[in-house]
């Protein structure tokens, strides 16, 4: 099992996830910017629709 799928069974976390999701749509977002630091020092964003959260 990777540590991906360890994350991603953790007890409680479909729970969380779905409160998160009821946040985001009571708000009314409609996209969420990620950023990540690359291995360069850049500084990397990407914007996605909700939808895909």
């Amino acid at each position: 099992m990777t540590d991906l799928d360890k994350h991603v069974k953790q007890p409680g976390r479909a729970k969380l996830v779905k409160q998160v999701r009821a946040k985001i749509n009571e708000l009314g977002i409609e996209y969420i910017f990620f950023q990540f630091i690359s291995v360069t020092g850049r500084v990397v964003g990407k914007g996605i629709p909700t939808d895909h959260w």
